[in-house]
């Protein structure tokens, strides 16, 4: 077999694993069977050379880009978890090989991984020099990250932030804005990116995984992966102006039900009982606060012919009382 059909096939054993929406959990991160079947695909690829990983890289669709992300995204993680190189390399490789540098996530999981590989005594010298001999499309806008590097402290300047739950060491991924420019002309000053932060007092996380396993162990519904989210003012009637709530922390999931979806936001605000009783002024939706965290289960709206209701977010208001009852101190 030539070296052209080796990478053919490794591509055609790619594209038949996919992972699935909850390998995108970064709190409540578990074992995934495709993670050792991607990251040897990545491994036979980067042991064809330079030529190999170029073709491999020009065939890939949108589809099979993502899946090496997601496993980048994975081994980051899980090299933090297990303080293992081995893990980060192996991520860094998957990015290497991705089809352009709008596919890479430069200043979150690059980053971040290089951050957690200095911060485990990798050298960052020669990281960057496997990746530029592996890289190719990417070389240019990779000594830029590499080089940033230089002016990375924290984790959090990756747009990362670490927590901790039951199901140990997590991740935070951060939503950012991106500015554009403020006249549509050629090297018009460009607006600052929006970032929005997470700093609760509070652990958060565990409250967010706390609420999500109970949902999932009642079997009544299966909850998506947890992320950050923003609280829209929209949902607690004249209460709050503007187009969102000021937080110190907010996080949310999906959790489907047979009938519908509904959203379940938590989040850390000043007078969290106040925002709670007005969102229960609403029939749909249903909130549970202790004063300083606010939990909101919000109806996603259907758009199925076959159901004319909605899912009742108050059948899970139990679920949502227990898990303020429990510690989640920092």
């Amino acid at each position: 077999m030539s070296a052209r059909e080796r990478v053919s096939a490794l591509r055609d054993q790619l594209a038949a694993h996919p992972y699935g929406l909850l390998a995108g959990e970064f709190i409540r991160f578990r074992a995934d069977p495709n993670d050792d079947l991607v990251a040897g695909v990545v491994r036979s690829v980067v042991a064809e050379g330079e030529d190999g990983c170029d073709v491999f890289r020009q065939a890939l669709s949108e589809e099979e880009a993502n899946t090496l992300r997601v496993l980048a995204m994975r081994r980051t993680l899980l090299g933090r978890r297990q303080s293992s190189l081995g893990s980060l390399y192996e991520g860094l490789d998957a990015l290497s090989l991705l089809p352009t540098p709008e596919d890479v996530p430069w200043d979150s999981w690059l980053k971040g991984a290089l951050f957690v590989a200095r911060s485990l005594g990798g050298d960052l010298e020669l990281t960057e020099r496997r990746f530029n001999e592996l890289g190719g499309p990417l070389r240019a806008r990779g000594a830029v990250a590499f080089e940033a590097m230089n002016r990375v402290d924290s984790l959090d300047q990756c747009h990362l932030i670490e927590v901790t739950t039951d199901h140990g060491v997590g991740f935070v991924e951060t939503l950012v804005f991106r500015g554009k420019p403020t006249v549509a002309f050629f090297g018009a000053p460009r607006q600052a990116d929006h970032r929005i932060d997470y700093q609760p007092t509070t652990n958060l996380a565990q409250l967010a995984t706390s609420l999500a396993d109970a949902l999932d162990a009642s079997g009544k519904v299966v909850t998506g992966p947890i992320g950050q989210d923003q609280l829209a003012a929209s949902s607690f009637g004249q209460t709050a102006s503007g187009s969102y709530l000021s937080v110190a922390g907010c996080l949310s999931f999906v959790a489907d039900h047979a009938v519908g979806s509904l959203t379940a936001f938590v989040a850390e605000l000043d007078d969290a009982d106040s925002f709670a009783e007005a969102a229960n002024a609403t029939d749909e939706q249903f909130a549970a606060s202790d004063g300083l965290r606010l939990i909101l289960l919000s109806p996603q709206p259907s758009f199925d012919e076959e159901y004319d209701t909605m899912i009742d977010a108050h059948e899970f208001g139990d679920f949502a009382h227990a898990a303020l009852l429990e510690p989640t101190s920092i």
